[in-house]
């Protein structure tokens, strides 16, 4: 009782990979929202979280995300992630 099933009957079984990508994604977020030099602006970097969070629960939840809406964020993950790795500020040769 009280489960939202309007959600629940478009929500289709989830892979691990896809899983893994919004498990990633949540990472992301929570790294931004706890305060970073790569984006000052607290509400900000909040709004962005919001963004990867929400796109995090769809795919966890079997919906679909427009293909270039994923593509986006999993884009902009990827470089948050690339710009917040501590080995890329410590001494790598790239």
């Amino acid at each position: 009782m009280g489960e939202n099933r309007r959600y629940e009957r478009y929500a289709r079984p989830v892979d691990p990979e896809i899983e893994e990508e919004a498990s990633a994604l949540r990472t992301i977020a929570g790294l931004l929202e706890g305060g970073t030099a790569l984006i000052p602006d607290r509400q900000l970097a909040a709004r962005i979280a919001a963004i990867f969070r929400a796109t995090a629960a769809e795919l966890s939840g079997g919906r679909p995300v427009p293909l270039q809406v994923r593509r986006t964020v999993r884009r902009a993950a990827d470089a948050a992630r690339g710009l917040l790795d501590p080995r890329r500020r410590t001494g790598g040769s790239g």
